[in-house]
């Protein structure tokens, strides 16, 4: 549009008539309304959007960031503590695995039952002498070491379950975490992308802000021409009027000067009239 425009008016500024000259200064008024507009609209608008959707961006992005932080120091405590259930589910099992052959066959009821009753009989003192004292002891010791086994390997099976729900917890969480992860790391590659994309619509904003303000600078230059062009067939109108009246069209005397002055540069022979104007505009 802008070389267009230049064009046509170096073509036609010089042969131009006043109201042409006229109708070029208003289009030329309009395209730098326009050109207005549109600067306004880059800096006012277009740049403070993608300024702020880019701000916008970047604290989702802080945000993402450090909960993945969070994330990644939970899955490493869950894992430690996943690997201290482990420990102790071995160990556990390999106490259980002690304890398969040297559990009594007796029932924990039986056993329960000769402990009791034989402590009875050393709370009594019913024993007849030191040797059946000595048996009784012995029964009771036997019954006793039984049951702390049984109670043992109870105790250690009950914490083994415990042990089992734990883990299960403790893998369910790190499989929520890694998943809230994994969509962490999307989101963040998503918003990079985003925040690249509207990096490079500023670049592109800032070439079109340049294009703008050179094609205002045009037009403000052509308009400058148009204008001083007018400025001059003003006074030139003004000389007819005093020198020849109103009798002459608008512009004639105008384009007689013209034509003069291209023939003499040209070296063409000027008549008296022609020679006359032209030197009553240069003694002015």
């Amino acid at each position: 549009m802008i070389d267009n425009i230049s064009e046509d008016l170096a073509r036609n500024l010089e042969s131009s008539g006043w109201d042409d000259l006229v109708l070029i200064k208003r289009k030329l008024s309009t395209y730098i309304k326009e050109l207005t507009n549109s600067l306004v609209d880059v800096e006012r608008n277009q740049f403070r959007y993608i300024n702020d959707s880019i701000h916008k961006e970047k604290d989702v992005l802080s945000s993402l960031i450090q909960r993945s932080k969070q994330i990644r120091t939970e899955i490493q405590i869950n894992n430690s503590k996943l690997l201290s259930i482990s420990e102790k589910i071995l160990q556990s099992k390999n106490f259980l695995g002690l304890m398969e052959y040297r559990l009594p066959s007796e029932k924990q009821d039986h056993l329960l039952q000769v402990l009791q009753s034989n402590q009875k009989l050393l709370d009594l003192k019913n024993y007849k002498n030191e040797r059946e004292k000595n048996e009784i002891l012995t029964l009771v010791k036997d019954a006793s070491m039984k049951l702390e086994a049984i109670k043992a390997t109870t105790i250690v099976r009950d914490q083994l379950i415990n042990f089992g729900s734990e883990s299960e917890i403790i893998n369910k969480s790190l499989k929520i975490l890694e998943e809230e992860q994994q969509s962490i790391q999307i989101k963040i590659a998503d918003i990079n992308s985003s925040i690249n994309r509207l990096y490079d619509a500023k670049r592109n904003l800032s070439t079109d802000r340049e294009k703008y303000l050179n094609q205002y600078n045009q037009i403000a230059s052509q308009l400058d021409k148009v204008n001083a062009r007018l400025d001059l067939m003003a006074e030139m109108r003004q000389r007819q009027r005093q020198e020849y009246g109103h009798g002459l069209p608008h512009d004639a005397l105008f384009k007689v000067k013209e034509s003069a002055k291209k023939k003499f540069q040209s070296g063409s022979k000027l008549s008296f009239e022609e020679l006359k104007l032209l030197y009553g505009e240069k003694g002015m």
